[in-house]
């Protein structure tokens, strides 16, 4: 199983980099068919490492396979209009990304107006418009825009492919300063309307009930609302490598999901299960869906199915159960989702890495699960900081001890917070009761960030270097591990 999964990552990451053709996919497949045939010709020995060779080449040729379908290798219907200002009518199809001078609306085209003739289409494109007159998720809209292609950014040395970037959340095309007049509305899903609403409410309640930036702080831990917090605020948290726990990261699903769990457990066992699993699916939603949530969404579910069902749970079967799960439907997640990425190596830190850094913190107290948080934060640095330092050019030094300091008291920010908006719904007086405690806990985790981020020299700007640099340090990061298990 391994071998297979290993394979058809393998294979949708060949086809992301290099270019392939349906020639190649033929004589793949023909070579995997000579070796099936080969195998019937060899002694025992030499049959079971054929069969995990046969298993890592199916697994690649089902990778290039679903590669090749995928968007990368297909055209879109509006590349002959790009750089003209054309007519559309489409639907705002997610949530608008609400910025501090800005708005971006992803809007699922429908038709082009071209001067009499209304041509049906079905692509995504990304129009930037002024913070008002506001829209919502579902409104019908007609627009004047000018196809841009996405471009590359380029900071601290490093380009960054918007392209793929978009194009993994099936966008094709932008428009800046988009004339967008507003038709109808009500068009989107029934659920997820409810869900933008509901978030909308609450996101407010939380805004009425603390003042900025601890109230946008805490729509970043509860649901990764981080565009409020501003770009200074946002430099602080990545100067200090806590920039994970306003992004709805695992750690904040599996805090979320634990929540969940205990709010229904006073339910007869089969209505706690139904209950806390479908509220973690719409949570998910809720929170925009991005890749590291639903991957720890996803792990998050496993388990529970696991333990109701009384089947033993390896966290490293799931993670890559989970991996091909999310790759299956949208194969470019593996290249051009920095999100995924990220998630994948702090998730392989955890669960790989941390049994063999424990050991070795055995002077670290368990109370507060200090132990804890040390260890898988070493862990997730290991496996993260050479791919972030990659991507960022950012190496935080004050990283593991503002981790340390913050980490814990998330959990109770989170709970305290959820109490504050649930309570500011039914009114603002009520909720002024724990917004008071948790407003003291958001205060010290913005002043742990700002005092790490005042450190001179905290973090250090490291200039661009070539992608085989990092796959040195990898192979060096692995023979390390290896060593210890040896050792151990």
């Amino acid at each position: 199983m391994i071998s297979l999964i290993l394979g058809f990552i393998g294979g949708i990451a060949l086809g992301s980099i290099f270019p392939i053709n349906v020639g190649f996919f033929v004589a793949l497949i023909f070579l995997t068919v000579v070796f099936f045939a080969y195998r019937y010709f060899v002694d025992e020995n030499s049959r079971k490492i054929l069969n995990i060779t046969l298993f890592i080449m199916f697994g690649i040729l089902c990778g290039v396979g679903r590669i090749m379908i995928s968007d990368l290798y297909t055209d879109s219907r509006l590349d002959k209009y790009v750089g003209k200002q054309i007519n559309i009518e489409g639907i705002i199809v997610g949530e608008p990304d609400v910025r501090e001078t800005n708005t971006k609306l992803t809007v699922g085209v429908r038709s082009v107006v071209n001067g009499t003739t209304t041509i049906p289409v079905k692509e995504k494109i990304l129009v930037t418009v002024p913070i008002y007159p506001e829209f919502s998720y579902g409104d019908k809209v007609r627009a004047k825009v000018v196809l841009e292609e996405p471009g590359e950014f380029e900071t601290n040395g490093r380009v960054f492919d918007y392209k793929g970037y978009l194009r993994v959340r099936g966008v094709w095309y932008t428009s800046r300063f988009t004339n967008v007049e507003f038709v109808s509305s009500g068009h989107g899903s029934f659920v997820k309307t409810l869900l933008f609403k509901t978030k909308r409410k609450f996101t407010d309640s939380i805004h009425d009930a603390l003042p900025e930036p601890e109230s946008s702080l805490l729509a970043g831990l509860l649901l990764g609302t981080k565009q409020s917090l501003g770009k200074e605020l946002l430099t602080e948290f990545q100067k200090t490598g806590v920039s994970h726990i306003v992004v709805l990261s695992g750690y904040n699903i599996a805090i979320v999901a634990s929540s969940i769990m205990a709010v229904f457990k006073f339910l007869p066992k089969n209505m706690s299960f139904g209950f806390g699993a479908v509220s973690i699916i719409l949570f998910t939603i809720l929170s925009g869906g991005g890749a590291s949530a639903w991957r720890a969404a996803i792990m998050v579910l496993v388990a529970l199915f696991a333990k109701k069902f009384n089947r033993d749970y390896k966290a490293s079967r799931v993670f890559g159960f989970t991996v091909v799960l999310m790759l299956a439907p949208n194969p470019l997640l593996l290249a051009f989702d920095p999100s995924f990425q990220l998630s994948v190596l702090a998730t392989i830190g955890l669960i790989f890495v941390t049994p063999h850094i424990t050991p070795y913190l055995s002077w670290v107290t368990e109370r507060f699960g200090l132990q804890e948080i040390v260890s898988s934060t070493i862990a997730t640095q290991i496996t993260v900081l050479p791919y972030l330092i990659y991507n960022m050019g950012v190496l935080s030094l004050v990283s593991l001890p503002v981790n340390v300091l913050i980490l814990g008291t998330i959990p109770l920010t989170m709970s305290l917070g959820f109490i504050t908006g649930v309570l500011g719904l039914l009114s603002l007086y009520l909720s002024f009761i724990p917004a008071f405690f948790t407003y003291i806990l958001l205060w010290y985790q913005l002043t742990v960030v700002h005092i790490g981020a005042s450190i001179p020299f905290g973090a250090l700007n490291l200039p661009a270097f070539s992608p085989a640099v990092v796959a040195v340090i990898y192979l060096l990061i692995f023979f390390g591990l290896y060593y210890l298990r040896k050792k151990n």
